[in-house]
């Protein structure tokens, strides 16, 4: 290992630290709602850094980092619809605060709700396939940057994954998400301190003009203006700004494991709050992983693969002692997030797919500490598959649209149909159904297409699927409505004539 004794301290103290506050933690979680929304008594500031910090890990880094490094400055234009969306959602409280009011746990609960039990369990299959096929590249890809920062040899990618997955795993097993919020506040500290620090010492080492004429000579103006070489052309442009304003739009409506940060909020103005202020930290979290990319473009003697780009700058330009802290920050985020996610799709397959079934047979509903039992269960189940698909799955194209296309196959249906249920009075289970039907064809024709075709048409299937997810919802929702009004006329016309016959 690279990591001197100094280093390797922090790391271990740190580890132990974050282990030992989630297993203080199992007091405080009796039932399931202390387990998946902590009993709903997050506050602002909280709520701020546990948001912020379930957002972030060692993958966020990287793929906006392989934004950076393969597109220069133009890539910059991914953050801003963020904090936009968060700001809109948390100001005017659209779709949100009907939810916040609602007390759910689990998104797939509103459709339940709002249109049918077989909806939520469609809904359920949909979002747990979209979500852990999304988490699944997590350890694969983290793990290699563990090991190329750290100095562990390659061959064991594996057992790094496992090591790592496994100690989260119990912590969150046995303290829920009070352990995951308690702990992002150790996370945070380190978090902010590695952010900052790479983004000023590595100004410093690689210097402004440097980094601005690696990106002028080798990408030109591509490399500057994101819509290059027009306003509908390129790997960004405006058809990719529509897509990301959607996409985010449904993400922090219907993505799992924001909704539970959400949800953990002591009232819906304290969701908001969090919400409207969370968009400033969504920036920083974008701008600077993407520069990073840019520098590590400047810096790096060779030409490497966007992923490997990032963990081979932090390891060159980093002294010793501060790698150890900030490898320690690293490791944080990712903690959080395995945590987060694993608790997230987790609670889907317990909440909407086992319990659904569950119920359906017994005719009952399940007691709170069973539902727990199920949900630590289902943990387990999916942090095996996730290692599997990691090891098994090779990603091709910008790791941005493969995290952003496996969520697609339930979020244009999920946005569409939950706005619908909530505004339009008229929304029919047809149009639920459809929406999230059509919806998802665009993102699985892009998982099977070839790289090429990937990179040139990623926005197109990415607004795409939300136009079709609205055709589906409008479309079946009027042909439900216009059969329900044919079979009231119907019933209508023949008590009528059998009052008639019965007068007569």
């Amino acid at each position: 290992m690279d990591l001197n004794f100094l280093d390797l301290g922090i790391v271990v103290i740190y580890i132990a630290l974050v282990f030992l506050s989630g297993i203080l933690m199992k007091k405080y979680v009796t039932g399931i709602g202390d387990y998946l929304v902590a009993n709903r008594t997050m506050g602002f500031n909280l709520g701020i850094v546990s948001m912020m910090c379930t957002e972030i890990g060692i993958i966020t880094y990287i793929y906006y980092a392989e934004l950076g490094y393969k597109a220069g400055f133009a890539s910059l234009i991914v953050a801003f619809p963020t904090m936009l969306v968060y700001f809109v959602l948390g100001r005017t409280g659209f779709i949100i605060k009907p939810l916040l009011r609602m007390k759910i746990m689990t998104i797939p609960e509103f459709f339940s709700v709002r249109f049918s039990k077989g909806v939520r369990f469609y809904v359920g299959i949909l979002m747990a396939v979209g979500g852990i096929l999304n988490f699944g590249v997590f350890p694969g890809v983290e793990a290699k940057f563990i090991n190329t920062v750290s100095g562990i040899p390659e061959g064991y990618v594996l057992y790094t994954m496992v090591i790592l997955l496994t100690l989260v795993l119990i912590y969150t097993l046995i303290g829920g998400m009070v352990s995951v919020i308690l702990t992002n506040y150790i996370q945070y500290v380190l978090l902010s301190f590695g952010m900052v620090f790479i983004t000023i010492y590595g100004v410093y080492i690689v210097g402004w003009d440097n980094i601005v004429d690696s990106v002028v000579s080798n990408y030109g103006e591509k490399g500057l203006n994101p819509f290059f070489p027009s306003l509908f052309e390129g790997e960004f442009g405006i058809g990719f700004i529509i897509w990301q304003f959607l996409e985010w739009t449904a993400l922090l409506v219907a993505w799992q494991a924001i909704a539970l940060r959400l949800f953990s909020s002591k009232n819906s103005k304290t969701g908001m709050r969090i919400y409207k202020w969370s968009g400033l930290m969504f920036l920083s979290r974008a701008i600077l992983p993407i520069f990073w990319g840019i520098m590590a473009f400047a810096y790096l003697p060779e030409r490497v693969t966007g992923l490997d780009a990032l963990p081979l700058f932090i390891r060159a330009i980093t002294p010793s002692g501060i790698l150890g802290l900030i490898f320690a920050g690293l490791l944080a985020a990712s903690m959080s997030t395995y945590a987060s996610y694993l608790l997230s799709w987790s609670s889907i397959v317990s909440q909407d797919i086992i319990g659904v079934i569950i119920r359906q047979i017994t005719k009952k509903e399940i007691s709170s500490k069973r539902q727990l039992f199920i949900s630590r269960l289902t943990v387990a189940a999916v942090m095996i598959f996730i290692i599997w698909w990691s090891l098994s799955h090779k990603l091709e194209g910008y790791l941005y649209f493969y995290l952003q296309m496996t969520g697609m196959l339930f979020l244009p249906g999920a946005l569409v149909s939950i706005g619908f249920g909530i505004y339009w009075k008229k929304a029919q289970n047809a149009g639920a159904y459809l929406a999230f039907t059509l919806g998802a064809i665009p993102p699985i024709l892009y998982l099977v297409l070839s790289e090429e075709v990937k990179n040139t048409w990623a926005s197109e299937f990415g607004w795409g699927g939300f136009l079709l997810a609205l055709i589906g919802m409008v479309l079946g929702s009027l042909i439900q409505d216009f059969f329900k009004q044919r079979k009231v006329k119907s019933t209508s016309k023949n008590q009528s004539f059998t009052t008639i016959r019965a007068v007569g």
